[in-house]
């Protein structure tokens, strides 16, 4: 458990950057249906509820900041930004969360108790997929981010298989040219595919993504296997900590894992990459041009990833009368 006192410069912090949340505010439009006031009325209270869990988990543990970013991207990505990565699978049906590129996903729990706090509100009102909204700004604020300004009124989907998830988000041994391809299939750019994969400034990974970096980089199944653009130290420390065969030991994903800054694209720049995709990165002039830009101090990586974020949440999304409101974020009604 956190200190009183670090509890306390928390508070403190994240108030500071909610007061400046107008000044920093994303300047990308949102989808038709999708206001900043959608819950005034209803539930004027959402986004503060959904906010203090927030402050709660990170402040216990500071890696879930990168849990509910993943989960937001593990969510729009896969038909849009409808909660669907959140329902349980069926006696007939796999949902999202059993596919293989969700292995490990976290955060499933918190997110229940913060839908059970929203319908002790609010009965009926607000998603599950606004829910993931909110916490994934709140968390990168936190953090250490910036906050934005968030469009609401997204529905749930009914619908969610695996086999979508796995043929739609990116996996983590995806070179350069595959993960422009499969940004470009939800209209990003290559460069807004950079500062995505700039979230992994924080949070956690299990082994199980970045075995293929260590072990495995040219399929061969091979123990000695690494990627040659690897710091021989880092690689080293990865091998350590992810032992041959094991997927479940968990590691920091960035060398300041609980914070959110530039800190990724300097590692990436060192051979300091945990995934293949993040290594990748700098394969090409691209690539390395756009990561070394945001490794310098006066970038706009904090701003352009706000950007990024509001965008995403637009993808797919139901609004109106499409999909329904879930009691529950792991059932639908």
């Amino acid at each position: 458990m956190a200190s009183t006192g670090a509890s306390s410069s928390l508070l403190l912090f994240t108030s500071s950057v909610l007061l400046l949340a107008a000044l920093c505010a994303a300047s990308v439009p949102y989808a038709p249906g999708l206001s900043e006031n959608f819950y005034d009325e209803s539930c004027p209270q959402a986004a503060a509820i959904v906010r203090s869990y927030v402050l709660k988990y990170l402040t216990n543990d500071s890696s879930f900041a990168g849990a509910f970013n993943r989960l937001q991207f593990h969510d729009c990505w896969v038909q849009g930004c409808d909660g669907s990565v959140l329902l349980n699978s069926t006696d007939t049906n796999s949902a999202e969360r059993e596919a293989h590129v969700n292995f490990g996903l976290r955060g499933l729990k918190e997110v229940d108790e913060i839908k059970a706090a929203l319908e002790y509100a609010c009965p009926g009102v607000v998603s599950c997929a606004d829910l993931l909204i909110l916490a994934a700004r709140d968390a990168t604020s936190i953090a250490g981010g910036l906050s934005w300004s968030v469009g609401l009124g997204r529905r749930d989907s009914r619908v969610s298989n695996d086999l979508l998830a796995d043929g739609n988000l990116p996996f983590p041994v995806f070179p350069f040219d595959i993960l422009v391809d499969n940004f470009a299939r939800k209209n990003f750019s290559a460069r807004e595919m950079v500062v995505l994969s700039g979230a992994h400034t924080i949070g956690r990974s299990h082994c199980n993504g970045i075995l293929p970096h260590i072990y495995n980089f040219t399929g061969g199944n091979n123990e000695t296997d690494i990627d040659p653009t690897l710091n021989p130290g880092f690689a080293a420390y990865l091998k350590r900590n992810c032992p041959f065969g094991n997927r479940d030991n968990s590691i920091p994903i960035d060398s300041t894992s609980g914070k959110f800054d530039n800190a990724y694209y300097k590692n990436v720049l060192g051979g300091k990459g945990v995934f293949i995709t993040d290594s990748t990165l700098i394969t090409t002039t691209l690539g390395n041009s756009i990561v070394s830009s945001f490794a310098e101090g006066d970038s706009t990586f904090f701003q352009e990833f706000a950007d990024a974020m509001v965008k995403m949440g637009n993808l797919g999304v139901l609004t109106g009368s499409q999909g329904e409101i879930r009691q529950k974020c792991q059932f639908v009604n």
